[in-house]
């Protein structure tokens, strides 16, 4: 009988020293992750950010930029749609700082909280469409080496001016007028900050001048074919609009991919819940 209860004790000690040794394997673990976050400040954690290779089926399903900055986090800058939520009962949550994560919050809310429509209006009537592929950071040697910042929305029917270009958000038009890369170009300051960039445009709508404020879904150009040389040059690449969105991080203007965001607009969703 004694030696039965010793037995049963030495089983429950056991028992407990396993959970205890996992607990422990899991807190150094994730204490050691943890401590490896990229901060926003650095080189990597603003090269994963401005990727933003987060699937617009992962957007759709967010309601919160908190959530969002923990989640990318927890997968290490990559969400699809089989990504689950950080586990609430996990060490990450458990041990993970706000400081660690507000940086990312912030600039979750910046790039998304004021995109509201597609940028380019439907063909309701000629059933033309359009296409896009994520091309950020395509190499392009136009006017020296350097990298493509944004999303070209190609349409199917080449005609210029047919295809109106509307504002993504509510803004104000900060630059209109020509450049050599652009063409006729279009910059619009949203109100959390991102800067949206519409290049390569027909002609502007009328009344969209610098200074004016516009409204999500406002016309507010044609797409075209203009850049890649002096003022008036068309015809140099086709018909297209190239979209892209610009931020300040740490005091300097970078370019953030649209491309899943370009998915999460292309139908009607509601627009992620602010915290």
């Amino acid at each position: 009988m004694h030696i039965r209860k010793k037995t049963v004790l030495y089983v429950i000690f056991s028992i407990l020293l396993f959970i205890s040794v996992g607990i422990l394997s899991g807190f150094l673990e994730h204490s050691l992750d943890i401590r490896n976050l990229p901060d926003l400040s650095s080189e990597e954690g603003q090269q994963k950010f401005r990727r933003f290779d987060i699937s617009a089926e992962y957007l759709a399903e967010q309601d919160s930029y908190g959530q969002l900055a923990e989640d990318f986090l927890y997968h290490k800058g990559s969400l699809n749609r089989e990504s689950g939520h950080c586990p609430w009962l996990s060490w990450f949550h458990i041990l993970i700082k706000t400081e660690q994560t507000e940086p990312y919050r912030k600039a979750f809310e910046t790039v998304l909280a004021d995109v509201q429509c597609f940028p380019v209006q439907p063909d309701t009537t000629g059933g033309e469409a359009l296409s896009f592929e994520d091309s950020w950071g395509g190499a392009r040697s136009y006017g020296g080496e350097r990298h493509h910042e944004g999303t070209d929305i190609m349409p199917s029917r080449k005609e210029r001016g047919y295809f109106a270009v509307v504002s993504t958000s509510d803004g104000i038009v900060e630059k209109k007028g020509w450049l050599k890369l652009g063409g006729y170009r279009l910059g619009i300051r949203a109100p959390h900050g991102s800067y949206f960039y519409y290049a390569h445009l027909d002609h502007y709508a009328e009344g969209i001048e610098e200074g004016t404020e516009v409204k999500a879904g406002q016309v507010i150009g044609y797409m075209g074919d203009t850049g890649y040389g002096e003022e008036g040059t068309r015809g140099k690449f086709a018909v297209h609009l190239h979209f892209g969105i610009y931020m300040i991080l740490q005091g300097k203007e970078v370019s953030v991919n649209p491309y899943q965001i370009l998915r999460y607009l292309e139908h009607p969703r509601n627009a992620l819940a602010a915290d």
